[in-house]
């Protein structure tokens, strides 16, 4: 008997054919609370506030031809190709899903955490806010008057088909560019994410949302504004040499060897207090490993990728979640960033009148 298009000879569809999930249905129920956050990367509590806020956008019910997938089965196995940068093709095996419905449920979930969760975490500080931030940095780093660190991280991408040059970065290896800003305790409240690999820091910069708002105005408020030796200073971010230097935007001193001893000491202070943005980065993506690896997405679709796994770290910060010292993996960093000379004169004050400041809290 022929059997109908579309049907197998035993009357299922092909979508249908019955797959294994013991290890979801047996295995991940006996999870200790370590094995859960070694394979999930976040803890329970913070697992089912995802499914409590994502639920509304996940949902799916039966249906007389198929089960529907649960909004926590969903999650799960979202978070484990986040955190393990394997293939599609793993995920539905382990998960005992077709490879189309596991690429289909991870691009849901990330969709639902960009849409729903990421404008409450990742967003600027409120004037309360700014002043714990500030005094952060002051307490840990003895840095007046921050309210972030900028800097920029590669995420490794396949090479585009189109223009793969743009995306060759000067590591060697394709990518697209994550910038981020990030408060005194790892959290990121501005993030800039998908020009290609090739672009300088400088230029990324001057076209993110972080360089419109500054320019545009006070993004704080005046009433965080100091006075130092009858300069007043606004809140400002700190970043490294690749940036401008500008009222708002702190970079170090050029290193041309003649440095005098109190330009050194502004630097090494400068540096110790930006290395929380170099921490943040790797806990992202020692959390979040899809990004320090080379993936199999496609590159249009990287960029929301990165915004949901920084969702999902300031979820973890702010939840307080776990961070075990062996997911850190060291990032090959910049050791010689290129160098942008721009410059203002307010910028160069403001940067002079911290060097006394800091010298005169180095006296006491």
């Amino acid at each position: 008997m022929k059997s109908k298009p579309g049907r197998t000879q035993k009357g299922g569809y092909p979508w249908s054919k019955p797959r294994s999930r013991n290890w979801w249905d047996c295995i991940v129920p006996g999870f200790t609370d370590e094995e859960w956050i070694q394979n999930f990367r976040i803890n329970k509590e913070t697992f089912d506030f995802l499914k409590e806020n994502l639920h509304d956008t996940l949902v799916k019910y039966d249906t007389p031809f198929r089960k529907a997938l649960t909004v926590d089965f969903k999650i799960a196995s979202t978070l484990w190709k986040l955190a393990t940068n394997c293939e599609y093709r793993t995920v539905a095996h382990l998960f005992g899903i077709a490879r189309s419905t596991a690429c289909s449920v991870f691009h849901d979930v990330v969709t639902s955490i960009n849409e729903t969760l990421a404008p409450r975490f990742i967003r600027n500080p409120t004037t309360e806010k700014f002043k714990d931030i500030i005094d952060g940095f002051q307490n840990k780093w003895g840095f007046p008057n921050t309210i972030g660190a900028i800097d920029g991280t590669h995420i490794p991408i396949l090479a585009p088909k189109e223009v793969p040059a743009d995306y060759h970065n000067r590591k060697g290896f394709y990518s697209i560019i994550l910038q981020a800003v990030v408060d005194s305790s790892y959290k990121f409240w501005n993030i800039n994410v998908g020009w290609a690999g090739r672009v300088h820091d400088a230029r990324v910069f001057a076209h993110s949302s972080i360089y419109a708002q500054f320019q545009g105005g006070n993004v704080v408020g005046k009433e965080l504004d100091k006075r130092f030796n009858n300069t007043t200073i606004t809140p400002f971010i700190i970043g490294d040499a690749a940036y401008p230097l500008m009222p708002w935007l702190i970079k170090p001193f050029r290193d041309n060897g003649a440095l005098s001893a109190e330009k050194r000491y502004f630097n090494y202070k400068l540096s110790r207090a930006r290395m929380v943005v170099e921490n943040a980065f790797g806990r992202l993506k020692g959390r979040w490993r899809c990004l320090m690896k080379r993936n199999d997405l496609s590159t249009l679709f990287v960029p929301d990728v990165a915004e949901c796994c920084c969702t999902l770290h300031n979820i973890c910060e702010t939840f307080l979640n776990e961070f075990p010292e062996e997911w850190l993996e060291q990032e090959e960093m910049n050791n010689a960033p290129n160098d942008c000379q721009a410059a203002t004169q307010t910028g160069e004050r403001v940067r002079d009148t911290l060097i006394n400041y800091l010298l005169q809290e180095r006296e006491q």
